[in-house]
């Protein structure tokens, strides 16, 4: 009689399946880089969602002065629009600035100078006629250079703010630059001021107002002297997510802060 194979299996055998090849294992790594990669993004979403939550609600209980910190002043948005007036004081250099900054402007070049730099203002506070001359004497100056007056308007417009658009007239912006480098140039942002400043000015309230690749947004090509003051809590939001005022404004915008964006 034959005897018929044993059906069961042999429990020496290896075990079948692709472990052998390290698929499983492979398959499990996968698996779980892509849930700690949605993990992260989930807990980013919150991250900004809570901040998002939280601005919003600072606008709404803060103060109508400290708003007016946040008026916008570009291209598209002229000085006239705001009704804007302000209250200027001395700082130092003999310039003027609105006293919602000056303080916070001491003390921010004071500490800068501790660090071993050497910051100095180049201009505050000017006036819509201050502006026009400044403007002018530049279009002038492409112009006898042989620009012709359309183009050499349109290339003063990319570094120098018209008339009734600048933020100096607002008194809450300064350019300020390295005393033994004072040129506003794009070569100011390897100062040592201005790199201290780029650093450590939002924590005084102030912005680098024309950061670099910013142009679109804000209408002008980068300023690294241009600091514009906008409060302490709003310039470090603004420090901790990289935008401009611009985008602060389209992102946090509620009715009842004092700004208005139309880039028409």
């Amino acid at each position: 009689m034959k005897t018929m194979p044993d059906s069961k299996a042999d429990p020496a055998a290896p075990p079948a399946g692709p472990a052998e090849s390290g698929e499983g294992f492979s398959s499990s790594r996968d698996t779980g880089r892509t849930s700690a990669t949605l993990r992260a993004a989930a807990l980013l979403v919150l991250l900004v969602l809570v901040l998002f939550a939280a601005v919003r609600f600072h606008m709404w209980q803060t103060p109508p002065e400290m708003k007016q910190q946040l008026v916008l002043v570009n291209p598209w948005n002229p000085v006239s629009e705001i009704a804007y007036t302000p209250k200027l004081t001395e700082i130092e250099g003999g310039f003027l600035a609105d006293k919602m900054c000056a303080e916070a402007a001491g003390r921010m070049l004071a500490d800068c100078r501790a660090a071993g730099c050497r910051p100095m203002i180049l201009s505050a506070y000017r006036s819509v006629d201050d502006q026009l001359v400044l403007y002018d004497e530049e279009v002038q100056r492409l112009v006898d250079r042989g620009f012709s007056p359309e183009l050499a308007e349109e290339e003063v417009s990319r570094k120098i703010a018209a008339p009734g658009r600048s933020e100096h007239e607002l008194g809450l912006a300064l350019d300020l630059v390295d005393e033994d480098f004072t040129e506003t140039s794009d070569r100011q942002a390897q100062t040592d001021t201005s790199r201290w400043l780029s650093e450590n000015a939002w924590r005084y309230g102030f912005i680098q107002r024309y950061p670099e690749g910013s142009e679109e947004e804000t209408g002008y090509a980068w300023h690294p002297w241009h600091y514009r003051y906008v409060g302490e809590g709003a310039a470090g939001n603004m420090h901790s997510l990289g935008i401009t005022l611009e985008e602060y404004i389209l992102m946090f915008y509620s009715e009842e802060a004092s700004v208005v964006y139309d880039k028409t």
